[in-house]
């Protein structure tokens, strides 16, 4: 994207090896554009090599999640901001850089979550 300027668009997204996370395997991938000023990406992380997420590796993957996310919106126009709903653990939703986040981590099967760009305000 580019760098720096500030946008009333969404017109890409990131690429499919930006969302991969080590020790898991990408068992679902879509990508909606709603709007110009809109873009779900929704992402399901199954394990690697293994049946389930123990409670320890899903809380590690949310972590390693939120990074990614503060990640995105540093690479964005500034009027672009990202979050991520943890859509099989309570429809959490994390907002770049937010402190205050919390959630139960438990044993899951795969880890659902939606990816949300989306612009803040206009110009």
């Amino acid at each position: 994207m580019d760098e720096g300027k500030i946008k009333n668009t969404i017109t890409r997204s990131f690429e499919l090896q930006d969302y991969r996370i080590e020790g898991t395997e990408l068992s679902g991938f879509w990508a909606d554009l709603t709007s110009k000023e809109e873009l779900i990406v929704e992402v399901n992380y199954s394990p690697e090599n293994r049946k389930i997420f123990s409670s320890a590796e899903v809380e590690k993957l949310v972590q390693e999640i939120r990074s990614k996310c503060d990640s995105f919106e540093v690479q964005l126009p500034e009027n672009i901001k990202c979050e991520v709903t943890f859509e099989n653990l309570g429809e959490k939703i994390y907002r770049a850089s937010q402190l205050d986040f919390e959630l139960e981590p438990r044993e899951l099967e795969e880890l659902q979550v939606a990816y949300r760009f989306y612009v803040e305000y206009y110009i």
